[in-house]
């Protein structure tokens, strides 16, 4: 009942192997036998993948290239603006050269903080036909996250607009207007392959974000010469993915480095209303959505995907019932299940959900793509039977360098790779996966305490040591929780260092130095951290936080009943009060996209994410609303149970 006759066959065939090893050799360690027969050698050996020669031109180049076999072409849509091919390459190379006057050349890195638009895509290529690589600094970011990242890694150009010129008092680099103009002689190849195209902060471990040194092969290797979606000029990309994300990449270069059409999203953070418009305003045929992002659409804008035809989502797991409603919705669309750290560029593996995936358990995350390699492994670096956990190894066309400033890192995290050519490297993942018969890989988990929510990668030791650079706080703990079934989240653990502190200041203080997705939902103070008899955080000892609201003021109109009656339908609370803030009683982004989207049907009015963000109680975003609603109040009802 348990196992089907080929995974007991294996079974069985492994032990006679071992046995039969053992009795040959006892005095061998069984660690030291192989379980493997020639021939699923071979099989795994085709399955890892293998090498392919890559483009030799740059992200910049194949973009010009681009340019002049369809100068006319649209490149880019954002709001009321577009501009073409020809035009985009013009602005870029003044802005280049503009750049080259101010000492950007190979290696050395350009900080972009500007808002999502045509002046960013313009800037990003710009800093590549100069030679640079770019890292992109979310405006939505705090200052002090800004400026950390800024000076950690030692960025001497940053391209900003005149207006946010202040987050860089004190610092020592060149500011640039992102409408800066040049003039000079042709620019030639100041870039090859091997050099630094961009560099991506992720968390880290050690409290300090790790920049991920990526080159150009590795984005062109990753977005040329591919199959796990049409790359061609007939499709029209969404770009709405955070900046942040090396998402970013595939949703702009998907397009621009093959003659599609990218349309940028107003705004920093992913807007589900929004997005399910622009879909469907400019016949948008090409999207990367998180699975977070991507079940919200198809629970609340099921006719987004209505003239879609490649749907590509990672990040997390994907949902197996929502995937099996789009595809029973719409038979004909493509949907790609991607996997990668962001220190194997965008996708590592791939794949195309079928019918049948979705009548198992979980998807798969599939096979490698062209010119990458993944094995996996166990702690001797040997290679495991099919069916069997082991750690994923990533090579090939997609690795990144190195983490930028931090060897020590990068010696723990990108190895000696063994079934490469001299010299040759593979990225440790931390990640358990296993084979399965067809070649296709589970994911598994992780080996350590990083995670993932709502398609971020968190390192909560990150948020612990930022919680603990608080005056206040002598220790200090995070971890997430899954109290509401199927809502991760970030809870933090205080222990005071003398005197009381409060719960939301420290919230506050982690606001003032994290980007959201790595604050807290909630913060709970101990008297002490509770500890293993080893001496080790004992994680099951930590209590659940205690959430209350509704205890202050009541609403004292029709919107703000309406507003608290939706606060605490979402929250999961029996009352809310018009003072009580979203985000403190455990409101993160994706419950924020679908409170937006519910504001705008229960009361008519227009609102965007940044409203709630900047105003996230009901009092203070019910004077946001413009005028006011005839609609009848709402009554709180029983969340409907959703599929994870």
């Amino acid at each position: 009942d348990l196992f089907d006759r080929a995974t007991v066959q294996r079974l069985v065939d492994r032990l006679h192997r071992l046995l039969t090893a053992a009795i040959a050799d006892p005095d061998r360690p069984i660690a030291g036998i192989d379980l493997l027969t020639p021939t699923e050698q071979r099989q795994l050996t085709t399955w890892s993948g293998t090498p392919t020669t890559p483009d030799p031109r740059c992200l910049h180049e194949i973009f010009a290239d681009q340019a002049t076999r369809s100068p006319h072409a649209t490149a880019l849509i954002c709001g009321d603006n577009q501009i073409s091919y020809t035009e985009l390459d013009h602005r870029a190379d003044q802005l280049a050269h503009a750049l080259t006057q101010r000492g950007v050349r190979p290696g050395v890195l350009v900080g972009i903080c500007l808002d999502r638009g045509i002046d960013l895509i313009t800037a990003v290529l710009a800093t590549l036909k100069a030679g640079g690589g770019y890292t992109l600094l979310d405006p939505a970011f705090p200052v002090e996250r800004l400026r950390a990242t800024i000076s950690d890694a030692g960025i001497p150009v940053l391209i900003i607009d005149p207006a946010r010129a202040a987050i860089t008092a004190g610092l020592r680099l060149t500011l640039v207007d992102p409408t800066a103009t040049a003039t000079g002689a042709d620019l030639g190849r100041r870039a090859t392959p091997a050099d630094v195209a961009c560099v991506m902060f992720t968390s880290g471990s050690t409290g300090r974000p790790k920049g991920v040194v990526t080159p150009h092969r590795a984005l062109v290797g990753t977005l040329c010469g591919q199959s796990y979606v049409d790359f061609d000029a007939g499709q029209s990309w969404l770009q709405c993915a955070p900046v942040s994300w090396d998402a970013f990449a595939l949703e702009a270069f998907g397009a621009l480095l093959h003659g599609g059409t990218c349309v940028l999203q107003p705004g920093q953070a992913p807007d589900a209303a929004l997005i399910s418009d622009l879909i469907s305003r400019h016949a948008i045929t090409t999207v990367h959505l998180s699975a977070s992002l991507l079940n919200h659409l198809i629970d609340e804008h099921p006719g987004t995907f209505d003239g879609v035809r490649q749907v590509m989502t990672g990040g997390e797991p994907a949902s197996v019932p929502h995937l099996r409603r789009l595809l029973d919705r719409h038979p004909g669309i493509r949907i790609v299940n991607g996997y990668s750290p962001v220190e194997s560029t965008i996708f590592t593996t791939s794949h195309q959900v079928t019918p049948a995936d979705t009548t198992a358990a979980t998807i798969p995350v599939g096979r490698p793509l062209a010119g990458k390699q993944v094995h996996v492994l166990d702690p001797r670096l040997r290679p495991v039977p099919v069916g069997v956990p082991g750690e994923l190894y990533m090579a090939g066309v997609g690795l990144a360098d190195s983490y930028l400033g931090q060897p020590a890192h990068t010696a723990e995290r990108f190895v000696a790779n063994p079934f490469g050519s001299p010299g040759a490297t593979m990225y440790r993942t931390g990640d358990l996966v296993r084979w399965r018969p067809d070649g296709t890989l589970d994911f598994l988990g992780r080996a350590d305490h990083q995670i993932k929510i709502r398609g971020f990668r968190i390192e909560p030791a990150e948020v612990a040591a930022v919680l603990s650079g608080h005056p206040q706080v002598a220790q200090a703990a995070v971890v997430v929780r899954a109290d509401t079934a199927g809502d991760k989240q970030l809870v933090g653990y205080a222990v005071a260092a003398a005197g009381p502190v409060a719960p939301d200041a420290l919230r506050r203080y982690a606001a003032d130095h994290l980007p959201t997705h790595l604050v807290p939902a909630a913060i709970v103070l101990l008297d002490a951290l509770p500890l293993t008899p080893t001496g080790k955080l004992d994680r099951a000892a930590l209590p659940a936080p205690v959430r209350s609201a509704g205890d202050g003021r009541g609403p004292r109109t029709q919107r703000e009943e309406v507003l608290c009656g939706l606060f605490a339908e979402l929250l999961g609370l029996p009352r809310v009060g018009i003072d009580d803030d979203f985000f403190a009683l455990g409101g993160h982004s994706l419950l924020a996209t679908r409170l937006v989207s519910r504001v705008r049907s229960a009361l008519g009015a227009e609102v965007t994410i940044q409203t709630l963000f900047n105003h996230p109680t009901a009092a203070a975003m019910a004077t946001r609303l413009g005028p006011a609603s005839s609609r009848p109040a709402l009554r709180r009802r029983p969340v409907q149970e959703e599929n994870a």
